[in-house]
């Protein structure tokens, strides 16, 4: 494992001369970014061997300047490009440029790449697999994050049942991040209390848009339709955009079908994760769903989420209107296998 590299190089103080950071988990992602700095940059002469550069119109010659000068009282230079898009779509002079510098990287340098946009076929990816060390934060495992949840609110010196870390999971936004925060808020409410309790999760933690589109999907297969439009009447009120909540149907709906044909192959629940990115701890759910929407639903609903969201963009017909009458069609077209 990648990180398992990072972890031993940051043990011994021998670092590679590059590095290519992307993955949905940022929270990691920027956790590992920080510590790789912590050990690289002594603050003291950080101006001097800390290079920072962001965006997509990067000044390339301002990033020549940065490599090719050598660090100040320290054995190694960080050189950082940060949401460069070189590794999706590259200008011609760019790639030109990283594919003469990944070839031949001063020693003293440790270039670090921080993306969002990753193309794993791009010849710059793969000069930088050859060259350096690529980190690819997913999600976690279930049981990985139940493991950090727990270890997060015992150091607060405080307790919670394994079955209320699934229920924060469930209801939280994707993302350590978004799950800190929430534990965060927890451990405020609480106050002197030593146990966390599932009434104090359902009285502070924001449930995320996600979740509640999901529990909607869940009402559908239940045949609740009130408790579907309940659901949806909530964001009403909250203000969520209509088009939000069809594209996060519609996205629900197309991973259904695509965990469903997953299924078909024999994959595994770890497996479909993987490929169809989405977290662990989700996973048993996306296969309830699966197993019990047909894939002719399926595909009716992604056709009726795209007929509804261009009848709001085109004004054809009102947002609310429009959602009202997708979740008619939801209820009235549903077909279990």
């Amino acid at each position: 494992m990648s990180v398992d590299i990072l972890k031993k190089q940051l043990k011994d103080g021998v670092f590679s001369n590059i590095y290519l950071f992307f993955g949905e988990e940022d929270f990691l992602k920027e956790y590992y970014y920080n510590q790789l700095k912590s050990k690289i940059v002594d603050k003291s002469f950080e101006d001097f061997n800390f290079c920072f550069y962001e965006g997509k119109n990067i000044d390339l010659q301002q990033v020549q300047d940065g490599i090719e000068s050598l660090p100040v009282m320290s054995e190694y230079k960080m050189v950082v490009i940060k949401d460069s898009g070189i590794f999706k779509s590259p200008k011609a002079q760019e790639k030109e440029f990283w594919e003469t510098y990944l070839k031949d990287m001063p020693s003293y340098i440790c270039l670090v790449f921080y993306e969002k946009e990753i193309d794993q076929r791009s010849k710059l990816f793969n000069l930088v697999k050859k060259q350096g060390l690529i980190l690819d934060f997913k999600y976690q495992k279930t049981v990985d994050l139940v493991n950090w949840v727990n270890r997060v609110i015992t150091s607060y010196k405080k307790k919670i049942e394994k079955e209320d870390i699934y229920y924060l999971l469930e209801h939280c936004d994707v993302g350590m991040t978004s799950i800190k925060n929430e534990i965060d808020k927890l451990v405020h409410y609480c106050g002197n209390r030593e146990t966390i309790r599932r009434q104090d999760i359902e009285a502070v933690c924001t449930k995320s848009v996600e979740s509640k589109v999901f529990n909607m999907i869940d009402a559908i297969m239940d045949n609740n339709t009130q408790l579907a439009f309940e659901l949806l009447n909530d964001m009403i009120t909250l203000k969520e955009p209509a088009v939000k909540i069809i594209s996060l149907l519609s996205k629900h709906f197309y991973d259904i079908l695509k965990v469903k044909l997953l299924l078909k192959e024999g994959a595994t629940a770890e497996s479909i994760a993987n490929r169809v990115h989405i977290p662990h701890f989700a996973v048993k759910k996306y296969i309830k769903h699966a197993q019990n929407f047909s894939v002719q639903y399926l595909h009716s609903m992604i056709q009726e989420c795209l007929k509804a969201d261009s009848d709001i963009k085109s004004s054809k017909m009102n947002e609310w209107v429009a959602l009202h009458m997708f979740m008619v069609k939801c209820g009235s077209n549903r077909k279990m296998v």
